[in-house]
């Protein structure tokens, strides 16, 4: 085991999840910036690095084959890391920003045995945040699990329009498929979910294999209708 893979394992997030959260994350893409520079999985974040105070900062990008209203979902969590291996800070992605996560008490980050921050995700929708209190003020939170569940089809990102193809048949199929399949209540009682060690890689491996993972879900939701 290198020591790359030491450090993503040390510092793994670890993910609250509703109770009756439908999806799991299935990989986690890592990078580890040494200085400032813009995320290649978050593009529209640069990640800042003051050395005197920052060692280096860990990008773990959590994929997740569907968010409870559309096809397949990428969350962040940003671990920025003292000179002598302490958690400075921790940030995660909230719907396109991203939030500090810390104590609404403290302001100090929360952590698990010291090193692995926590995190809460939005049921079905998986916003992180640093307390599930946060939760009920998010609009439409509980609709988008109910009603509205599926109503945004697949999302096909810049990165790999060339790579996955929808239409407006596909669109309505993958609605109703998340809807009839996914469409849950959440409990509000939150529970660690806890992500094999080997679901660890790389950016550009989770990255190559994205394609892949959406295409296979496309190809479940068109024989859930084949079939019926």
């Amino acid at each position: 085991m290198n020591r790359e893979s030491d450090i993503l394992r040390a510092y793994k997030p670890v993910v609250m999840m509703d109770k009756n959260e439908p999806f799991t994350i299935t990989a986690m893409g890592c990078t580890i910036f040494h200085e400032t520079t813009r995320s290649s999985s978050f593009p529209k974040r640069e990640i800042v690095i003051n050395k005197k105070e920052i060692d280096y900062v860990i990008e773990y990008a959590i994929w997740y084959d569907y968010d409870i209203q559309h096809l397949y979902e990428l969350e962040h969590v940003w671990v920025y890391i003292r000179h002598g291996g302490g958690v400075k800070k921790v940030e995660a992605s909230f719907h396109g920003r991203f939030l500090n996560m810390v104590s609404l008490e403290s302001g100090d980050p929360v952590l698990c045995g010291d090193t692995h921050p926590v995190v809460y995700a939005q049921p079905g929708k998986h916003a992180l945040v640093p307390d599930p209190r946060m939760i009920r003020v998010i609009p439409d939170w509980l609709e988008s699990c109910l009603e509205k569940a599926g109503i945004d089809g697949v999302l096909v990102q810049n990165m790999f329009k060339s790579q996955i193809h929808t239409d407006e048949n596909l669109q309505q199929m993958t609605e109703v498929y998340i809807k009839e399949t996914f469409g849950f209540r959440p409990s509000m009682e939150f529970e660690p979910f806890v992500m094999a060690d080997d679901k660890l890689m790389t950016w550009e491996e989770l990255k190559e294999s994205i394609p892949e993972r959406v295409n296979r879900q496309i190809a479940v939701i068109k024989a859930y209708f084949y079939q019926l």
